[in-house]
């Protein structure tokens, strides 16, 4: 893949994984939710987020209370309310720090493509329970515009979430570039509206290198992270052309 791309008009950006990443729980002093709740931590995982048993990144269930103790009770049928209370507390305090604690080189980059005159608009798959600290990021001052599953009822790689962010920020596909880590199926779906897909591993090779390579038939273009993307990008084309 060449590594060098002219300057687009609009960067759609994924969230988790990519432009920042929930600390596990050993790094963030927390213990592990399924140890809380008294479950597997297999199935949790399977449960609460890879099959989205409750919906909640359709907005389906939008309590996070509710949400830990559904899923809790399943797996755990005499879960006590304490441990759903201090689940519900760990897992806050981990989120606040992933929409908080942005790395400087991440905001760096957006600075660079707000100065640039570059339209940015951020599409995640996220519960509201995953982003309750969002009006404290400062992702969210530098981004045009915030698509967020739950509050549409859709998720990637649906094409209408992807045209809404589009409609959003008033740019069409074939000027806009999607960057993600590739979960979701969501460089398939950018690229199947006529987004270009670029695929960034360094967040997602930390918990999950093995699924690199199956996303990488479906990017343009793959650098380590956003601010080696921004690097790329050739900057002066946009000032020539303006």
């Amino acid at each position: 893949m060449t590594q060098h791309i002219p300057l687009p008009k609009a960067v759609l950006f994924d969230l988790f994984h990519t432009l920042t990443c929930v600390p596990p729980p050993a790094l963030a002093g927390e213990l592990p939710l399924s140890q809380i709740l008294g479950v597997s931590s297999t199935e949790w995982q399977r449960l609460y987020y890879d099959t989205d048993v409750l919906g909640r990144c359709l907005g389906h269930v939008q309590d996070s209370d509710e949400a830990v103790r559904r899923v809790a009770q399943i797996l755990n049928p005499s879960v006590d309310e304490s441990q759903i209370m201090e689940a519900v507390a760990s897992r806050r305090r981990r989120f606040e720090t992933a929409l908080v604690d942005i790395e400087i080189g991440m905001l760096g980059a957006l600075d660079r493509l707000r100065d640039a005159g570059v339209r940015t608009a951020l599409v995640s798959d996220a519960g509201a329970d995953d982003v309750e600290s969002w009006e404290r990021s400062p992702l969210r001052e530098r981004l045009d515009a915030t698509i967020f599953s739950y509050q549409l009822g859709i998720r990637k790689p649906d094409p209408r979430i992807y045209q809404q962010a589009l409609e959003a920020v008033g740019i069409r596909p074939e000027e806009a570039l999607f960057v993600g880590d590739g979960g979701s199926d969501e460089l398939r779906g950018a690229r199947a509206v006529g987004i270009r897909p670029v695929l960034v591993t360094r967040l997602l090779a930390t918990w999950w290198p093995d699924r690199i390579s199956e996303r990488r038939p479906h990017a343009d273009w793959e650098f380590e992270d956003v601010p080696a993307f921004v690097d790329a990008l050739d900057f002066k084309l946009r000032k020539v052309r303006s």
